[in-house]
């Protein structure tokens, strides 16, 4: 056999060991997130895992806004199996993020904790909370959508649904708005939050800029 062929065949098999990348296939529940001057673009992802038994997790990236996102790598931000349902950008270095705790149970006060992390050259501020219900998610038919510095609302003919600016996560793609909003509740003297998830449409369509000062995360495809 020739040396050489040998040789391209094992530098393949060796390249091949050495590169671990995730499997795209495994990827699920993507969003975008651009920073406040759109100089960084925040990626918060689910990795399912690959093995039958396993448990899949969040993770959190972030890369300069211009780049395209690589869904392969291993180098992201990960915050044990806990799992992030609030992030916003403080500035262009620092994030406030809050998270679900893994498990977690009824507590005597929420936050249960806080803890600054550091990742490269960001800092995550981040209060953990635990659950208490969620409900499935709620249609919706908005015809106008109003949005001020403190609350947004949506409109309908005959209803209206206004939500809190800091009570709420937004997440939305061409059609839909999918709105998160969270309370703290009580049960024998414990604390946890309350979930309400929201499907919001119109038929009319509606003004994407006006979610901006929300930080709305944007939903794409790995």
């Amino acid at each position: 056999m020739n040396l050489t062929f040998i040789y391209i065949s094992i530098l393949c098999l060796l390249c091949c060991s050495c590169y671990n990348g995730i499997d795209k296939s495994l990827i699920s529940t993507t969003e975008k997130l651009n920073s406040p001057k759109d100089k960084f673009a925040l990626y918060h992802y689910f990795i399912e895992s690959s093995m039958a038994s396993g448990s899949g997790f969040s993770v959190l990236n972030i890369v300069d806004s211009k780049e395209s996102y690589d869904y392969t790598t291993r180098d992201f931000f990960r915050l044990n199996n806990d799992s992030p349902f609030w992030i916003k950008w403080k500035n262009e270095d620092t994030l406030s993020i809050k998270c679900l705790v893994d498990g977690g149970v009824l507590s005597n006060k929420q936050p249960i904790r806080i803890e600054i992390k550091k990742w490269k050259n960001w800092t995550f501020e981040v209060e953990y909370y635990s659950i208490y219900s969620a409900s499935l998610e709620i249609p919706f038919v908005f015809d106008n959508l109003v949005a001020d510095q403190d609350v947004i609302k949506f409109k309908s003919k005959n209803d209206s649904l206004i939500f809190k600016k800091d009570e709420i996560e937004i997440l939305f793609d061409s059609n839909h708005i999918y709105l998160t909003n969270f309370r703290i509740d009580t049960f024998q003297n414990k604390f946890g939050l309350s979930f309400s998830h929201y499907n919001l449409s119109s038929k009319s369509g509606f003004d994407k800029k006006s979610l901006v000062g929300y930080q709305a995360f944007i939903k794409i495809r790995p």
